[in-house]
């Protein structure tokens, strides 16, 4: 299954993402740039579900339906962690329910492409890649519908709120450091003027070395995931403690993130850590190994595209200081969404 979903992450389909990510955060900025105020949480939510979606499942030209799509994704992700109980007015049974109406657009999907027949369908969507896959594979080797539905789901819930959570943190770190603020956008300004700000592409985040430093630490200390379970291959020896064969291990990655022996000041924001080479296994924010997120480089795209963007066109600061958490959030996030203040920068009087 693993190497069935692996195509996704090849070169052009990334690429392709890239510029579709570009484009769609490029217009949601200019629209919240107008209201002088965001919500980062909120903005980060619907540019990566709708960016996903397009990649997965192509363009969806209704706006309702999207609309009604992502709302039923984020009523499927709370029941996660809800009481499994199939009682009407529950979380859990709303989650139900909105997976029931998921899959019902998705096999209506497969099965408009299926009657106007898979191979004249000249779109390169990744449920397509997948439909043409199943077909051409042998009946051994074929997905079913209901693993290519169950793969689309889980990279739609996978992909969006676990980046758009890790966007909403990295903002507020920055918000919260403007001098770091300042000094990454006077680094992104120099590479925009570069590439007369046009476009980017995956050759022009390659560049981004300080961005990408101030994404790795904002990973680091908002710890989206906090930990990964593992299942022991044999019997072995861990700190003196004896684990036997098949148990279930948690990889505790945020007492990681934050110990002192590993990372210097571990509570403050500091992207110039990443200067030094790390200690193996001491960055598990993908996990590691042959278990790795295999979507960890779309994650970083979406997250530099999106400070690129925010950074080389409006300072901001926090509208709002409150850090509580939501509550029965899946992932660490603030209650409030992190509402900003935008300032649009002149970029003529900046070079």
């Amino acid at each position: 299954m693993r190497r069935a979903v692996a195509g996704l992450f090849a070169a052009a389909p990334t690429a392709a993402f890239a510029a579709a990510f570009d484009r769609l955060i490029a217009a949601r900025l200019l629209a919240d740039g107008c209201t002088g105020r965001a919500v980062v949480l909120d903005a980060a939510l619907d540019v990566t579900f709708t960016a996903i979606c397009e990649m997965l499942i192509g363009p969806q030209e209704d706006a309702h339906k999207l609309g009604q799509l992502q709302a039923d994704v984020m009523d499927v992700t709370q029941a996660m962690l809800a009481l499994p109980i199939r009682l009407p007015g529950t979380r859990f049974y709303r989650g139900l329910q909105a997976r029931k109406r998921i899959m019902d657009v998705l096999r209506q999907e497969i099965f408009v492409r299926r009657e106007n027949g898979l191979k004249l369908d000249r779109r390169d969507d990744f449920l397509q890649t997948l439909l043409l896959k199943s077909h051409m594979d042998s009946p051994e080797e074929a997905l079913t519908d209901e693993q290519i539905l169950d793969n689309i789901l889980t990279l739609i819930i996978a992909g969006q709120v676990t980046t758009a959570t890790a966007i909403t943190w990295m903002v507020k770190y920055l918000g919260d450091n403007t001098d770091l603020q300042e000094k990454l956008r006077s680094v992104q300004l120099d590479l925009a003027s570069k590439h007369n700000d046009a476009p980017l592409t995956l050759q022009h985040l390659n560049t981004m070395d300080y961005a990408y430093k101030t994404v790795k630490e904002s990973l680091r200390m908002a710890t989206i995931v906090s930990w990964f379970p593992r299942v022991a291959l044999k019997d072995c020896q861990v700190a003196g403690f004896h684990i036997k064969k098949d148990w279930i291990v948690n990889v505790d990655a945020r007492s990681i993130h934050y110990d002192p022996a590993i990372y210097d000041n571990p509570t403050v924001f500091d992207p110039s850590r990443f200067n030094d080479d790390m200690k193996p296994y001491s960055f598990l924010v993908f996990g590691a190994g042959s278990r790795t997120c295999l979507g960890m480089n779309l994650a970083k795209i979406m997250m530099l595209i999106f400070l690129h963007r925010l950074v080389t066109n409006f300072r901001w600061e926090m509208a709002d200081h409150d850090t509580s958490l939501e509550k029965w959030a899946m992932f660490p996030r603030l209650k409030n969404g992190c509402p900003i203040q935008l300032t649009p920068i002149r970029k003529d009087k900046m070079h």
